[in-house]
């Protein structure tokens, strides 16, 4: 079968299976979107928006005043996936190219790891399985109607079959010989469309680059794991990394909070909440103890890849080791050789504490990355577990393979392959997903769209990054901002500069706004002056949107007070409070 039709099969197995765990979003994918109401969900069409919007008025792309206006932000560390951002361009759609963007990054992950699972795993059936695993894998169908950007994972699988093919790496040799130069260009292309998806599988490139490398420079395959000096080494190597890492967290050394969102061990076997037949109450139960996660209850706890592949690999590898049984084809391969301890290295990366319920017992060397400036913005480890799942299944069935060869005909090898396929469906099905759609944004950002004025004021209202909040900012907001075109001196984005947030801090109208909001309870301090006000209104000229849950709250009097001098006129529309100002 030619390479281009193989591919092509591949992308339309895969993007059947996605459309059958998100249906009925493929019918609806114009209007709709994947969406966990409340969460980073609606960044996403934000960011599409956005992107579309810069291009087509001409404004820089990578920065942005529609937040946090006037000053407004960066976007160059903000979750922006520009890749879908293009994509609108093509088809016009925010939402269609939201939609489709996800589909192709899933259809091409899980054609990728096939291709990749093929350079040594002889059946179709586990290569096709090896597709699965990796492209709809628990933390990615958990983080689908929540982080867009981290399920962008297409290139990954391409990257390292170019990588494979572009470089010769020698032992004790610090630079690899070229293969192939046309791989080298591959290599460079993937990784550009990369680091317009998502800088965390970027940066998982990278680190298989490197560990892939490492390899080689450390001779690691000749070491001797009989010697006694070996298992010396290694132990001291193990202890010594403990020792500087315990040093650096007791005097403070900033880590970007690397160890609090740190994975644990028992996240390996449970499942997450997604899971349609696996969650089950104790999993529940565990899922939001504090005594075991820094945070109860976070996607960022999920490391489980299911139970049947690895038991299979665990049992494969304790055979072979009992009885000496014949090398994989991956162990064999000069290519494929590295992998096994490429895989460990990165669950090691997502375990930067050996934390055994919520016990920190051993450092990993690895973890001496998050002490790294700049590195240590790749804070949550636990989502390198999506190498793991590319890299799993293809030393476990290389393994499977070199196991059965002359010991199972090939209607039982079929069986096999069959059964384990069924069993990690079982583990992998998803619940079903909720959805948000154009048609349920509220009728008042319809109205607002049709006033004169620049800017638009929320309430609840606050200031959100990935490192500091202050105040509450409702996360659809940021969607409604795509039908009502109106700038916010507001935001939410992955990164912030202190600067942004003392720069709202200092402004009298909406700090003093703030406090009531936040702290309505408490005796309010003085309330602007009315130069105060008349230089706000001036700057910002805008409207405000009260949600009915703050109605006739203090924040909501506070505007009443403040902007009736002024000519603001209020109106009710289906439950949510307008302030609007009068007509020049």
């Amino acid at each position: 079968m030619k390479h281009w039709l193989r591919l092509s099969l591949l992308v339309v197995l895969y993007g059947l299976l996605f459309v059958l765990f998100t249906w009925p979003l493929a019918v609806q994918c114009t209007s709709s979107f994947l969406a966990v109401p409340g969460h980073d969900s609606y960044v996403f069409p934000w960011n599409t928006w956005h992107f579309h919007t810069a291009v087509r008025t001409g404004q820089p792309v990578f920065s942005t005043d529609w937040l946090f206006y006037p000053t407004g932000s960066w976007l160059v560390l903000h979750t922006y996936t520009p890749i879908i951002g293009l994509l609108s361009l093509l088809v016009g759609s925010d939402l269609l190219a939201l939609n489709i963007g996800l589909l192709l990054s899933y259809a091409l992950s899980g054609a990728g790891a096939y291709l990749l699972a093929r350079r040594w795993v002889q059946s179709p059936l586990l290569c096709l399985l090896a597709g699965f695993i990796f492209a709809f894998a628990p933390y990615k169908l958990q983080r689908l109607p929540e982080h867009y950007n981290l399920v962008l994972t297409a290139t990954v699988p391409f990257y390292v079959l170019a990588f494979l093919n572009a470089f010769r790496f020698q032992e004790r040799k610090l630079l690899p010989a070229i293969r192939s130069w046309r791989a080298v260009v591959g290599c460079a292309v993937l990784g550009v469309v990369t680091l317009f998806s998502d800088y965390y599988a970027l940066f998982g490139l990278l680190y298989f680059s490197l560990a892939y490398a490492g390899w080689y420079w450390f001779a690691l395959g000749r070491i001797r794991w009989r010697e006694g000096r070996t298992w010396a080494l290694l132990g001291g190597i193990l202890l010594a990394s403990h020792v500087v890492i315990w040093l650096l967290r007791r005097r403070g050394a900033e880590d970007n909070g690397g160890f609090w969102w740190g994975g644990d061990v028992v996240s390996f076997i449970l499942p997450p909440p997604t899971s349609r037949f696996m969650h089950w109450e104790w999993a529940a139960r565990l899922y939001h103890d504090p005594k075991v996660f820094t945070m109860p209850g976070s996607l960022e706890n999920t490391l489980f890849v299911g139970y049947a592949l690895p038991l299979l690999g665990l049992g494969l590898w304790a055979w072979h080791k009992a009885r000496r049984g014949p090398t994989s084809a991956v162990a064999h391969d000069e290519d494929g050789r590295p992998l096994a301890w490429v895989l460990l290295f990165f669950v090691m990366l997502t375990l930067p504490a050996t934390r055994i319920y919520g016990h920190d017992l051993l450092h990993l060397p690895t973890a001496l990355l998050h002490f790294i400036p700049f590195l240590n913005n790749i804070r949550c480890p636990t989502r390198f577990i999506m190498l793991v799942g590319l890299l799993l299944p293809i030393v476990t069935f290389g393994a499977l393979e070199a196991a059965w060869t002359n010991r199972l005909r090939p209607v039982a090898q079929t069986g096999l392959s069959l059964a384990l396929a069924a069993l990690v469906l079982l583990e992998y099905w998803p619940k079903p997903y909720e959805r948000d759609s154009l048609a349920a944004v509220p009728r008042v950002y319809r109205e607002v769209a049709t006033l004169p004025g620049k800017t638009l004021i929320p309430v609840p209202m606050g200031l959100s990054s990935g490192n500091r909040q202050v105040g509450q900012l409702m996360t659809q907001e940021l969607f409604y901002q795509t039908v009502h075109h109106k700038k916010m001196p507001v935001g939410y984005l992955s990164r912030v500069s202190p600067e942004q947030f003392a720069l709202f801090d200092r402004e009298p109208v909406l700090h003093a706004l703030l406090l009531r909001q936040t702290k309505p309870d408490t005796v309010p301090p003085a309330p602007p002056t009315a130069v105060q006000v008349q230089g706000f209104l001036r700057r910002y000229d805008p409207a405000f949107v009260v949600n009915p849950s703050f109605r006739d709250q203090p924040a909501h009097l506070f505007l009443r007070r403040l902007l009736q001098p002024y000519g603001y006129r209020e109106q009710l529309v289906d439950g949510y409070v307008l302030l609007t100002p009068p007509v020049r």
